[in-house]
């Protein structure tokens, strides 16, 4: 898969924190399409902003457990698409 099998579409969040957006992403896929939710960006002063995978709050205060994970070339590709989506409304 390459990033021109992704589309993104993301959000800003107007209020201040780290969190800056949140972002979708689709893939498509030769037998139909995937979108996937919830996926944020997160820069902090000083820092290189960076993609968290989406994440479901668990029953324990403060603990959270993926939804959605990708490794190795694939997890790079997702990342680098959604911060390219974040730079252009940036």
């Amino acid at each position: 898969m390459n990033r021109k099998d992704m589309i993104v579409n993301i959000q800003r969040v107007a209020k201040p924190g780290p969190l800056e957006a949140f972002a979708e992403l689709t893939l498509n896929l030769p037998n139909g399409q995937l979108r996937l939710h919830g996926f944020s960006v997160i820069e902090q002063p000083g820092k290189s902003a960076w993609v968290g995978f989406p994440q479901k709050l668990g029953k324990v205060a403060g603990k959270y457990f993926p939804v959605t994970e990708a490794d190795g070339d694939l997890h790079a590709e997702i990342a680098a698409a959604v911060l390219d989506a974040y730079k252009k409304i940036v």
